[in-house]
């Protein structure tokens, strides 16, 4: 056997092999719990953005946001869809799709600067979807939890509270003529569920120094809003709300993104 001959063999028997070789980095890719509440976490923003857009009664620096949060939610959106690989991550991808596209057209339809109140359906679809999309992200077991999972989990649950509150907040009516019944939330049942998750996040966490101060700062910033949840009804303050929630969620996403 030539020099040649050997050297042709062995790149060939290299070439069968590469695909073998790449299959684990390939199966690393299957969606994991980490995506699934970032998702929700701007799923939630999204909706909080629109609604603080009609409190600050079209303002346009408040469109600006709500724009970069669709965009940044359409990102993470395609970032799931490419990661989907087994039959039923594909499958979430496709149940997912329809729900997202109607709700971003929705979000990015307030009509508040225009004709100075936002349309009725825009805010129900907005509040329907956003529960339809959670509850189907909440339904999927993924193959893996991801990194620092947990606190994506704080985060996307405070901007739900967020999103919530605000859209009480923007609808004169208490939340009645918006209020389509799908994932409405109590706040008397979510803030003490806050309280322990973050409770239990800084015990698990106590060792690490980044996200030990991270925590710390979240909360610190939980504690300036804590009670303006518990009693909406007495003294509403959307903009600190959405500022504060603004600043926990940063805290979270700097040491764990």
């Amino acid at each position: 056997m030539t020099r040649l001959s050997v050297y042709l063999r062995a790149w060939y028997a290299g070439i069968l092999l590469l695909p073998m070789m790449l299959m684990p980095t390939a199966a690393m890719a299957a969606i994991d719990q980490s995506q699934l509440e970032k998702l929700q976490l701007d799923i939630w923003r999204v909706r909080a953005d629109f609604h603080m857009y009609t409190v600050m009664a079209g303002d346009r620096q408040y469109a600006r946001q709500l724009n970069q949060s669709i965009s940044a939610a359409q990102r993470g959106f395609q970032s799931l869809s490419g990661t989907a690989e087994s039959d039923a991550e594909v499958a979430l991808v496709d149940t997912l799709n329809d729900s997202w596209r109607d709700f971003a057209s929705a979000a990015g339809n307030n009509t508040i600067a225009e004709l100075g109140y936002t349309e009725t359906y825009a805010a129900q679809d907005v509040n329907r979807l956003a529960a339809v999309m959670s509850n189907q992200l909440n339904n999927f077991s993924p193959s893996a939890e991801g990194e620092y999972h947990d606190l994506w989990a704080l985060a996307a649950y405070m901007q739900r509270m967020a999103s919530e509150y605000l859209a009480l907040a923007a609808d004169p009516s208490g939340g009645m003529a918006v209020d389509t019944g799908e994932g409405r939330i109590e706040f008397r049942d979510t803030v003490p569920a806050f309280d322990r998750m973050l409770s239990d996040l800084r015990r698990k966490y106590r060792d690490d120094d980044a996200v030990n101060r991270a925590l710390e700062q979240v909360a610190s910033k939980w504690g300036f809003i804590r009670e303006s949840l518990v009693k909406f009804y007495e003294n509403a303050v959307p903009f600190l709300v959405h500022r504060y929630t603004q600043q926990i969620v940063e805290s979270i996403d700097q040491v764990a993104d």
